[in-house]
């Protein structure tokens, strides 16, 4: 019986080529060549066919590794998690380059000769790598890659003339900035962003009372990330959705603002006026205890009949640790 069973069974050799593709997308470069290179011709054959595969550079010696130069032409996602130099003239079928850590002038510099890049994206900067992020974002907004779809980056800062050019083919942003005055300017060079996510940093620059600049008519989602600020969340709020009128989705998270709690009451007006499109809304907002106290003594339907979005309303009390949170949402879950 065992016998029979054992014989049954596939064996690696027997299975398709199909099936090892599929498989084989899922696996870094590093382990496709440390399993399977020089296993017997027919893996050689496949790892040498392979035109889509995924690499991860932890170490600068990294590049200079039998797996990294044996699959580098045909690389197209690599993620990178070092600030040295990199020579990217192999990586020539590179589409998604990911930096665990912000980049140096070095590597902006190399980064810059990646033209065929379709995503971008940045984790958190160190404090003492601050000014970096200047120079790759100065390079995405001069159009330095025509095929970029997607882009997450870091602080993004404000001059009044911009050098930058139009980026007609970025449809999706993360960014965080640090003075409002640059989101007109934003919007303006990305003329097709569909979705846009931003943070604004703790204490950021006094925003104008109005911009004048042209509605951004592409934009449909926009996600907002409100930290701390002595500025009225409402007003912020008011200013941002201006210029965006045809908004279909919008989400607010904000820690407890200096300027008091956000008033709910604007809020809806807000809504109704700038973004008459909206049918889809999340809010979860650090607030005082004093207005969860307000909203509990009127059952929350005060809240639900301000717009038709305020369909599901939680309120969480403060703990030791964490402030009051008042969540206003128009889907459950």
């Amino acid at each position: 019986m065992n016998t029979l069973i054992l014989s049954s069974i596939p064996c690696l050799e027997s299975l398709p080529d199909e099936l090892f593709y599929d498989i084989f997308e899922y696996l870094s470069v590093r382990d496709l060549y440390n399993g399977f290179y020089n296993l017997n011709c027919r893996f050689t054959s496949i790892l040498s066919s392979l035109t889509n595969v995924y690499g991860e550079m932890i170490t600068k010696e990294e590049a200079y590794s039998p797996a990294f130069l044996f699959f580098a032409t045909r690389i197209t996602i690599l993620s990178v998690e070092h600030v040295e130099p990199i020579d990217f003239s192999s990586f020539v079928a590179l589409r998604s380059l990911r930096l665990h850590t912000e980049p140096n002038r070095s590597q902006c510099q190399s980064i810059q000769l990646l033209s065929r890049l379709e995503y971008l994206s940045v984790d958190k900067p160190r404090v003492e790598h601050f000014y970096y992020s200047i120079s790759l974002s100065f390079f995405v907004l001069t159009n330095a890659f025509p095929s970029l779809r997607s882009c997450r980056l870091n602080l993004i800062p404000f001059k009044d003339k911009q050098q930058w050019t139009l980026v007609p083919s970025l449809h999706i942003l993360n960014i965080s900035i640090g003075n409002p005055r640059v989101y007109p300017q934003i919007l303006y060079a990305c003329p097709s962003l569909d979705k846009f996510s931003l943070e604004f940093t703790p204490h950021f620059t006094t925003p104008p009372k109005v911009f004048f600049d042209s509605s951004h008519t592409s934009l449909r989602q926009l996600k907002l990330r409100l930290n701390c600020t002595t500025f009225s969340y409402c007003q912020i709020i008011d200013l941002l959705l201006s210029l965006v009128p045809n908004l279909i989705y919008l989400s607010i998270r904000g820690s407890l603002s200096d300027a008091n709690n956000i008033d709910i009451d604007s809020l809806a007006i807000i809504l109704y006026d700038r973004v008459p499109k909206l049918n889809k809304f999340f809010l979860k907002m650090a607030v005082q205890e004093s207005l969860i106290n307000t909203q509990q003594d009127d059952n929350y339907e005060n809240i639900q009949q301000l717009h038709p979005l305020f369909q599901y309303i939680i309120i969480d009390p403060s703990t030791q640790y964490t402030p009051a949170r008042l969540i206003i949402q128009s889907e459950s879950g």
